[in-house]
């Protein structure tokens, strides 16, 4: 199906520090199905990301050219390189997929599969683990009074819990006065706890790699919405699911309701573990070429001022 308009705008703003060509491609592939252009699309999204330090530039790239050593994309730039090209293009990229990819040819080879609709490696049937509160605390650096998880239960990339909310918890004492209501904060807090169970059960297992409890924190939220007040009595109900994880992150979105109402919504929870202060750099990297980007684009090109 053709894109609209917004989508449209959508990828044109995401794409916008690709070159121009690799948004015209997305546009052939998405509306005309244009098979041959998705190798420049992927190559010039990659090239977006590349970092200054790149040992090889992509006009030089070969099949055998690895993605670290030879052009210095680490694990979270390859979680945005991935992110971006599924925006692109429009299909999904599980975590089992990129665990062999290490080269330029296995991008390639993979790339043909997905488009072919030729299988590749996919995850393995999840097992359900159901957890306690006692075990929960365990696990999570969160401890009573401030731990909002009753039960949890982790199948594979997606996962659940509950917590009742009992009304002696002390934030109903000042919020509100005579019209206790659970905090937003509070609820998004319950929520990143439960994705934090997550990676420090799932997670470590996954990556093969221990990570200390008190090393996973909240890196951002993106696209949180809240929609119903809870109040003293209800029981929070957690679903959530794991979207991306690479290394010092986690990526999840997840939903919160009360007896199938939905209370809130966040559409990108990113969490931090480990070599947390290489994310904080890279962060800070990201954010200054964000506003070096948006200064030249606020300065008016002569056309515009004559």
């Amino acid at each position: 199906m053709p894109l609209d308009e917004k989508q449209v705008a959508d990828l044109k703003q995401a794409l916008r520090r690709c070159k121009p060509e690799v948004f015209e491609g997305v546009l052939k592939f998405r509306n005309e199905n244009d098979l041959a252009v998705v190798p420049m699309v992927v190559r010039g999204i990659i090239e977006r990301y590349l970092p200054a330090e790149s040992k090889v530039s992509m006009a030089d790239t070969t099949s055998e050219t690895l993605l670290p050593e030879d052009l210095g994309i680490d694990s979270l730039t390859m979680l945005e390189i991935v992110l971006s090209i599924e925006e692109a293009l429009g299909f999904r990229i599980e975590d089992s997929e990129l665990r062999n990819i290490r080269t330029m040819g296995d991008v390639t080879t993979f790339i043909d599969k997905k488009i072919s609709g030729e299988p590749t490696d996919g995850p393995a049937a999840a097992v359900a683990k159901k957890f306690t509160r006692e075990e929960i605390a365990l696990i999570v650096p969160q401890q009573p009074p401030f731990l909002f998880l009753d039960d949890a239960v982790i199948e594979g990339d997606s996962f659940t819990a509950t917590y009742l909310l009992k009304g002696d918890e002390l934030f109903f004492d000042g919020h509100f006065k005579n019209d206790p209501v659970v905090p937003a904060a509070i609820v998004f807090e319950a929520l990143g706890q439960a994705c934090c169970l997550w990676v420090l059960d799932e997670g470590v297992k996954r990556l093969d790699q221990p990570v200390a409890n008190n090393q996973v924190v909240f890196a951002s939220l993106d696209g949180a919405s809240f929609h119903k007040r809870a109040k003293p009595g209800d029981r929070l109900e957690f679903e959530a699911k794991l979207l991306r994880l690479r290394a010092p992150v986690a990526l999840f979105e997840g939903t919160v309701r009360v007896a199938g109402a939905k209370v809130a919504r966040i559409e990108k929870l990113i969490l931090a573990f480990g070599d947390i202060e290489s994310l904080e750099k890279v962060a800070a990297e990201q954010e200054a070429a964000d506003q070096a980007a948006a200064a030249e684009a606020a300065v008016p090109t002569p056309a515009a001022t004559a």
